[in-house]
C-alpha cells in the first residue's frame, strides 16, 4: 500500500471524471455519517464509478450479466459504500493523531497532477479554471490533498513499519511441516433418524429463517427467430463445373513455390583476380574428388558467418542475393550437386544444392471438398446479410409477432421454456442476448427485439412470451425439501448432544469408542496439509491443544454430513527447520504482518466509530 494508492480518491477522481465529479455541492444528498462526518452522495457516486470501470476492465462482457442482477448490484453498492466509510474512518485517524503535511509537499503533489497541467507543465490559469467550475477556493481544494497525504501517512506508517524475522520464518515453517499422531471414531447421525419428531412448527420456523433459500430467479420464456451463415450454408448446393471453374482461376492458392536451400564457400575479391579463382578451382576439384563441403567451407571461405555452419546460407529466395550467384544456384536440380566456380561483386563462389522440394499443385479432387466449402460460404454470407436485412425489417414493421419474420427468411419460430439467467438456452446465454431479454423496459414493451448478433454470422430476433419476477415459493411448494432440511438439522443436533454426552467423562478415545459402538481409525504422523484423511477432522486435529506426556487431546468435530468424529491427538511432532530463510521470504512475512496490522486497525476504528448509514434514501445514478 502507497502513498500513490491512497491518495487514489483525488488521483483517480480527476483522472475518470474531471474535478467537477469530485468537488461537488457540500448541500446535497448524505449516503452515510461517520462520528458526525457526512459522506456525500456525488463523493460515494465516484468511488461507485470508479469501481465499476475496474470491473469492467477485469470481467469484460460478463460485467453486464453482473450489472442486470439486482441483487448483485445492491450488495456490489453496499460493498463500495463500507469501503468509503472505511477511507472516512483513516482520514480521522490520521487528524487524531496530528499528522500532517507541509506546504511544499502538497504544492508538489498539486503541480503534478496532470488535470491541472498544459504541454506537460502546470498552468495556474487551467487550475483556478477548473476549481471556479467545481465552486471551490485555492485553498479548500489544497487542504483537501494535504488530508489525503496525511491518510497516505498514516498507512505508510503503518505498512513500511513491518519487517520479518528469520526466527519468525522458521516457527512459521516448523508448524506448517508439524505432524500429529491422530485417532478418531465417527458417530452417524442416521442413527438418531428415528428420534426426530417433525412438526408443522419446526416446518414453518426453519421455512421463515430460511425465505432466501426459496427465492426463485427472475425467469422468461423467450420467442424467437434464428439467422445462421453456417446453417444456410448447409443448405448450398454447388456444381463440379463451379468448382472446376474456381480452382482455374485459384491455383496459386492450391500449389506450393519450389524450395532450395544451398551452401557455398567464397574467396573474397571485389576485382577479378586470376590466382584466387585458381585456388577456387583447386577447391572445387578436391570437392568433386569426395572431400567434405562443411569442412572446406570452414577452412577456406570468407563468409565467416556460413563458414560456421558449414557454408550453409538457408533457404534460397529469389532477387535476395547476386543475379549471376542466383542464376547458377537456381541451376542446380539435384541434392549434392555442385556448381561451377562463379564470380559475383564480393568474390569466387563454389555453390552446393543443400535440399531441394520442387513445385507442386494439388489435383482438382485433392481440393474438391475444400474448395466446396468455400463457395458455400461465399454464397452463404451473401444470402445471410441479404436474410438479416429482411429479418430486421419485418421485425420491426410486426414488432407484436416474429411468424411473419420466420416466413420471410425460411426459418422457423423457436420457443423456449422458463429459464433465468444461470439456465439459459445456449443459444440465448450471450451476455449482450442476457441483458437485452432480461431488460425491464423490453420485458415490459412485450416487442420484438433489434436484430442481436450472437457471432459473426450468426442473429437472432427475440421477443418476450412470458415473464415471471422472482419470487418466494410458498412453503406447501417446497414442504419436501424443507421437511428433508429439518430432518437433517434435528438428527445432527442430537448426535452433536450425544457426543458432548460422552465427552463430558474424558474417557479415553478406546472407552468412548465402546460405549459408542464405533471403530477407530488410525492416522499416524498426519501432516497438516495433504494426505487422505477427511479435510474437516484434519483441521479439527490440528486446532486442538498439543497433549500431555502420555496422555491425548479429546475433542469432536460435526462433519457436513451430520456426522460427528471423536477425536484424540496422542502426539505432536514439529519439524525442525535451519535453513535461513531469504529476502524474499522474509518481505513476504513482513507483508503479511502489515496487512493483518492494516485489517486490525480498521476493525479496532469500526467497532469504536457512530456509522449510520441512508444510502436506500438515496437515488444512485448507474448512467456512468
Amino acid at each position: 500500500m502507497t502513498a500513490k494508492i491512497i491518495l487514489g480518491l483525488v488521483i483517480l477522481t480527476f483522472a475518470l471524471a474531471g474535478v467537477g465529479g469530485y468537488l461537488s455541492s457540500p448541500r446535497e444528498a448524505i449516503v452515510a455519517v461517520v462520528n458526525g462526518e457526512e459522506i456525500s452522495q456525488a463523493t460515494y457516486e465516484q468511488a461507485l464509478q470508479n469501481e465499476r470501470s475496474r470491473m469492467q476492465q477485469q470481467f469484460g462482457e460478463m460485467y453486464d450479466v453482473l450489472a442486470a442482477d439486482p441483487t448483485y448490484m445492491a450488495n456490489f453498492r453496499s460493498e463500495v459504500l463500507e469501503r468509503v466509510i472505511d477511507d472516512t474512518l483513516q482520514k480521522q485517524f490520521a487528524r487524531k493523531l496530528g499528522l500532517r503535511v507541509g506546504d511544499d509537499q502538497v504544492r508538489d503533489t498539486v503541480v503534478n497532477l496532470p488535470q491541472f497541467q498544459v504541454d506537460g507543465v502546470f498552468n495556474n490559469d487551467r487550475f483556478l479554471a477548473l476549481l471556479r467550475q467545481a465552486g471551490y477556493q485555492p485553498a479548500d481544494f489544497r487542504e483537501l490533498v494535504r488530508e489525503d497525504l496525511s491518510t497516505s501517512q498514516l498507512m505508510q506508517g503503518l505498512v513500511g513499519s513491518e519487517f520479518g524475522l528469520a526466527g519468525e520464518i522458521n516457527q512459521l515453517l516448523a508448524l506448517q511441516q508439524q505432524t500429529r499422531d491422530i485417532r478418531y471414531f465417527t458417530v452417524p447421525a442416521s442413527r438418531f433418524a428415528e428420534q426426530v419428531e417433525l412438526t408443522d412448527d419446526k416446518l414453518n420456523s426453519y421455512y421463515q429463517q430460511n425465505l432466501q433459500r426459496f427465492m426463485t430467479p427472475e425467469q422468461v420464456a423467450v420467442e424467437y427467430v434464428e439467422l445462421s451463415a453456417a446453417q444456410l450454408a448447409t443448405d448450398i448446393e454447388v456444381t463440379s463445373q463451379q468448382i472446376a471453374d474456381y480452382y482455374q482461376a485459384n491455383q496459386s492458392r492450391f500449389g506450393s513455390t519450389e524450395q532450395r536451400s544451398v551452401a557455398h564457400i567464397m574467396l573474397e575479391s571485389e576485382q577479378d583476380d586470376p590466382a584466387l579463382q585458381q585456388q577456387a578451382e583447386a577447391i572445387l576439384a578436391e570437392l568433386q574428388a569426395g572431400a567434405d563441403f562443411a569442412a572446406l567451407a570452414k577452412q577456406h571461405s570468407a563468409d565467416t558467418f556460413s563458414a560456421e555452419n558449414g557454408g550453409e546460407l538457408g533457404e534460397l529466395v529469389a532477387g535476395q542475393m547476386d543475379p549471376v550467384f542466383e542464376a547458377a544456384a537456381f541451376a542446380l536440380t539435384e541434392v549434392g550437386q555442385l556448381s561451377q566456380v562463379v564470380k559475383s561483386e564480393f568474390g569466387y563462389h563454389i555453390i552446393k544444392l543443400s535440399s531441394y522440394t520442387p513445385a507442386s499443385i494439388k489435383t482438382l479432387d485433392e481440393v474438391s471438398a475444400e474448395i466446396a466449402a468455400t463457395l458455400k460460404a461465399e454464397q452463404a454470407t451473401a444470402l445471410f446479410f441479404d436474410l438479416q436485412q429482411r429479418l430486421a425489417q419485418l421485425a420491426f414493421e410486426q414488432p407484436d409477432n416474429l411468424e411473419e419474420a420466420a416466413e420471410a427468411i425460411g426459418a422457423s419460430v423457436q420457443s423456449t421454456a422458463l429459464f433465468s439467467r444461470e439456465t439459459a438456452p445456449e443459444v440465448l446465454a450471450a451476455p449482450a442476448i442476457l441483458t437485452r431479454l432480461f431488460n425491464p423496459g423490453f420485458i415490459a414493451e412485450g416487442l420484438n427485439s433489434d436484430v442481436l448478433e450472437l457471432a459473426r454470422g450468426h442473429v437472432v430476433v427475440a421477443r418476450i412470451k412470458e415473464h415471471q419476477p422472482a419470487r418466494t415459493q410458498p412453503l406447501e411448494e417446497v414442504r419436501d425439501v424443507v421437511q428433508a432440511a429439518v430432518q437433517q438439522q434435528e438428527v445432527s443436533k442430537l448426535t452433536l448432544q450425544y457426543v458432548q454426552g460422552l465427552l463430558v467423562d474424558a474417557a479415553s478415545l478406546q472407552q468412548l469408542a465402546e460405549q459408542a459402538a464405533a471403530d477407530i481409525t488410525v492416522s499416524a504422523e498426519t501432516p497438516r496439509f495433504g494426505g487422505s484423511l477427511a479435510t474437516e477432522i484434519r483441521a479439527k486435529a490440528f486446532a486442538m491443544p498439543k497433549p500431555a506426556a502420555d496422555s491425548s487431546s479429546l475433542d469432536s468435530v460435526q462433519l457436513a454430513s451430520g456426522d460427528v468424529a471423536v477425536i484424540a491427538v496422542d502426539k505432536v511432532v514439529d519439524a525442525q527447520i535451519s535453513s535461513v530463510p531469504d529476502a524474499g521470504q522474509l518481505e513476504a512475512i513482513a507483508r503479511q504482518q502489515a496487512e493483518q496490522n492494516y485489517q486490525a486497525l480498521l476493525a479496532t476504528l469500526r467497532a469504536e466509530a457512530t456509522i449510520s448509514r441512508q444510502l436506500r434514501n438515496t437515488v444512485v445514478n448507474e448512467d456512468f
